[in-house]
């Protein structure tokens, strides 16, 4: 039987991969988006579209009637106000679940795509796990999580799933692709500290996660981080992508103090309205100063989920996929 899904977020970086992903699964996709929403990619493939925003519940209703199943994964994670972080990752979750209520109180699976932003750093020297209790420390990750909690509300009436990925990475990932430029200019950072501080996890793995979590009976109203299960000093991850992009060929040093001195610049003239840019100071220090480490042993126990793809092997093929 043909499986008949609602994508919200299907213009951003994970949800345009997962949507292609569905479409060559041959589900039959619909993509909620907003009336400034550039679908270019999309429009290559068979899917249908809704107009609808946060707060229109009409237009929301419309968007959730008779689909098997939706994933959400629209939100807001660039700077902006308390206000609009409120709107985009905690009123429209809440809002396309009413709708759900409302229209379609028989659907299959709610899969709610939130962040590790949600639970908020982890301790040292240890992976956290989803059984414990959420610190977010970020506007963005306090709303991920009223995002979560409004989905847990109703999840005895629609059953739900919610997937906190951590950093991911991958083709049209808009830190990496700058990241790729800067190094293709033989301009490379050099970030000092060697020790594990972040997970990763590649954008097809992750996609490969969200669907088996989505059919699996096991994972009904169930957390779940998802990573390729290692962690990552940023060298690592700097040194991996200067080794596809240039090889052992000549490259200017950009010293970690001038990154962090672009830092305070770029939230200067973020203030300014001159520029607009996610990058700045809290990216900074949640980066270098902050421990983000997850352990997705539940998930590979319940539904069988394994990362395919090594760091290694991850950024060889997004870094190919630029040079094409």
């Amino acid at each position: 039987m043909l499986h008949k899904a609602l994508v919200t977020g299907a213009t951003g970086f994970i949800g345009s991969h997962l949507a292609q992903s569905l479409v060559e699964e041959n589900w039959d996709v619909t993509c909620l988006i907003r009336s400034t929403s550039r679908t270019d990619f999309l429009q290559k493939f068979p899917i249908h579209f809704v107009l609808g925003s946060a707060n229109d519940l009409d237009s929301l209703g419309r968007a959730v009637k008779g689909q098997d199943y939706i994933f959400h994964l629209a939100g807001r994670i660039r700077p902006t106000s308390r206000a609009v972080y409120d709107i985009a990752n905690y009123q429209l979750t809440r809002n396309l679940i009413q709708a759900c209520l409302n229209k379609n109180p028989s659907l299959k699976r709610f899969v709610y795509v939130s962040s590790i932003s949600a639970a908020g750093p982890s301790l040292p020297n240890f992976f956290s796990e989803e059984s414990q209790a959420p610190s977010p420390i970020s506007e963005y990750g306090r709303t991920k999580l009223k995002g979560e909690e409004a989905v847990r509300e109703v999840w005895d009436i629609i059953p739900a799933t919610i997937i906190r990925p951590p950093n991911v990475y991958g083709p049209r990932q808009q830190e990496v692709e700058l990241l790729i430029k800067l190094m293709s200019k033989r301009i490379v950072p050099l970030l000092k500290g060697k020790k594990e501080s972040t997970s990763f996890i590649y954008v097809k793995d992750l996609i490969q996660g969200i669907l088996l979590a989505t059919l699996s009976p096991k994972t009904k109203n169930q957390i779940y981080y998802l990573t390729d299960g290692k962690g990552y000093s940023w060298q690592k991850i700097i040194s991996t992508l200067k080794k596809h992009v240039l090889g052992e060929s000549f490259f200017i040093p950009l010293p970690e103090e001038l990154i962090s001195f672009s830092a305070w610049l770029v939230d200067v003239l973020n203030e300014t309205g001159l520029i607009k840019s996610f990058f700045g100071r809290k990216l900074w220090r949640a980066m270098t100063q902050t421990l983000w480490l997850f352990s997705s042993s539940k998930a590979e126990k319940d539904f069988g989920f394994r990362a395919k793809y090594s760091l290694e092997n991850g950024i060889k093929e997004t870094v190919s996929y630029y040079r094409k």
